[in-house]
């Protein structure tokens, strides 16, 4: 998890060079090379059901935003290698 203090490598890129040194994931002990965007790109395959989900109560919103993460890892599972 990225620390309040650190910037993910997409966005690190839009500050000042002065930034890099300070905020880059570059510099974490054990962060290896992650690009600190991974919810970013989560996102975007939500908004197909954002309305749709906008109006169902909590849980049933969560068991649907948990389906669609579990199929979305599973495609990404059985397309390693490929």
């Amino acid at each position: 998890m990225l620390g309040s203090d650190k910037v993910g490598k997409f966005h690190l890129s839009a500050h000042k060079p002065p930034c890099f040194a300070r905020f880059s994931l570059n510099f974490i002990e054990g962060a290896g090379q992650v690009d600190g965007e991974i919810m970013e790109t989560l996102w975007a395959p939500f908004n197909k059901i954002s309305l749709t989900a906008r109006s169902m109560s909590p849980y049933h919103r969560q068991e649907i935003l948990d389906d669609h993460m579990r199929d979305s890892n599973w495609k990404k599972l059985v397309g390693i290698g490929e």
